[in-house]
């Protein structure tokens, strides 16, 4: 007697430990003539944990057609590259001195984004994009003009930095700034194909230049701080179709220089993702 009451308590809890740990199954038997294919899904909640489909013929030969087992995180996330090219200028208290060239100012950026599937529609998918980005600014003179340090120049100049002319003629001048951001993008992409995107971002600068070219001279670049601010953020806007190329604006409430060293500058950015 006692050893029958210990053999239905052991069936009694390997009942009760099998039935909570067995997902619903599905499976799908096909016959054609002496092959049968087997589909079997295995699902928890809305979710499919694993699928598997096998072919076996009569005579016991079994082949695994295919296996894929998708995970909740592995439907959830996806990530991209992108590459944004633009044009970028300021606006703001800009002096004669400080006025770029527009269509030789431009902006770069290489984009690494993870992207989180978030709640939807039946009409509308949400991700939230987040990642890691190297950015350049490019800030293209007008004429001869040269950014400095005034460490050398008159009281009367700007502490930190001015922009003075040059006695040379020069085919360039610029001052290009490398931050690293980290941006945060909501997607919006409706059932037509057209996605929308709107974030912010945030970032420190790695390195900063002038790169002066003389004609018919070699380029000089000049490293240093130039009283950059070492902390910006700013907003961002995408706009294009899915799998394409988007359209995006960027704009910088934050000053391109410090306090008291430079004049207020905030940075905008116009171009395509690519």
């Amino acid at each position: 007697m006692k050893t029958a009451r210990t053999l239905a308590l052991l069936l009694l809890v390997s009942t009760v430990s099998l039935a909570q740990t067995t997902r619903p199954t599905s499976t799908t038997v096909i016959m054609n003539g002496d092959t049968t294919v087997t589909t079997t899904v295995v699902v928890d909640g809305d979710t499919t944990i694993s699928t598997e489909t096998t072919k076996t013929r009569s005579s016991g030969f079994t082949v695994n057609l295919s296996r894929d087992k998708a995970s909740r995180a592995a439907r959830r996330f996806s990530k991209d590259f992108g590459v944004y090219i633009g044009l970028n200028n300021y606006s703001g208290s800009v002096t004669p001195a400080f006025e770029v060239r527009p269509g030789a100012s431009r902006f770069v950026a290489l984009s690494w984004r993870r992207n989180i599937r978030l709640n939807g529609s039946r009409y509308t998918k949400l991700r939230l994009g987040i990642g890691p980005e190297i950015a350049w600014n490019n800030f293209a003179f007008e004429g001869n003009r040269v950014l400095i340090n005034n460490t050398n120049l008159s009281s009367s100049a700007r502490p930190g930095l001015n922009v003075v002319e040059d006695s040379r003629d020069l085919k360039k001048s610029k001052l290009t700034v490398c931050q690293f951001n980290v941006p945060v993008v909501l997607n919006i992409a409706f059932r037509a194909g057209l996605t929308l995107g709107v974030g912010a971002y945030a970032g420190i600068r790695l390195d900063s230049y002038t790169k002066v070219k003389p004609d018919g001279g070699d380029a000089v670049r000049s490293r240093g701080p130039y009283a950059l601010n070492n902390v910006r953020w700013g907003l961002i806007s995408e706009f294009g179709w899915q799998n394409d190329v988007h359209l995006f604006v960027r704009y910088e409430p934050s000053n391109l220089f410090r306090d008291g060293q430079g004049p207020d500058l905030n940075v905008w950015a116009v171009g395509f993702r690519l």
